[in-house]
């Protein structure tokens, strides 16, 4: 265990919070629970691409500002997880990475969530552009994130970053507008699609 892992954990246990019980050894003991695990750790960008095509095809200058958003998603995760300020949750009860999940994602640190990370600027996207119900969204993300907290992929602190992260990285990247140039190609394909 890290020391910042050890510090905050005593200092703030909420932040640390896992059930007792082994909700994914659970899931994995069987095979409807395997397909759910896989099921539900997959659906969320399902969602997201769903959302995507709406937001896009409302106006194509919003592809550029998702790519941007999404990129700098990446970046900070990847550099977030890459320090392993602590293990996930399902490491530190000797678990392992659930068959059908890619494992060297899962063994990097779990601080920030990219899964909230990124659906929280896509809620913000939706709400700012209007194409889909953000109460909707909500109602389908929330379980979805919270099931990664009780599967120990992640603490309540990876999280409730998740949220801090796509709120900046929404407020970075929700106001850029593209010259036509740039746009004009995803516009193209839009039409095509259409």
């Amino acid at each position: 265990m890290s020391k910042t892992y050890s510090f905050l954990a005593a200092k703030i246990p909420l932040f640390f919070w896992q059930p007792r019980f082994d909700f994914l050894k659970y899931l994995e003991s069987f095979k409807i629970g395997r397909i759910v695990l896989i099921t539900l750790n997959y659906s969320i960008w399902i969602l997201m691409i769903f959302v995507s095509f709406r937001l896009v095809s409302l106006n194509q200058n919003i592809f550029w500002q998702l790519f941007v958003a999404s990129v700098a998603a990446e970046i900070v995760e990847k550099y977030g997880k890459s320090h392993k300020l602590w293990l996930r949750p399902m490491f530190q009860r000797h678990d392992t990475t659930p068959v059908g999940l890619v494992d060297s994602w899962y063994k990097t640190g779990s601080f920030p969530s990219g899964h909230t990370t990124k659906a929280t600027f896509f809620l913000l996207f939706i709400i700012q552009y209007g194409v889909f119900s953000p109460t909707t969204f909500y109602l389908i993300a929330t379980p979805l994130l919270v099931f990664r907290v009780l599967v120990g992929f992640h603490y309540p602190v990876d999280i409730f970053a998740g949220l801090i992260l796509g709120w900046l990285i929404w407020l970075f990247s929700n106001g850029i507008i593209f010259p036509s140039f740039v746009v004009w190609p995803v516009s193209l394909v839009f039409s095509i699609l259409k």
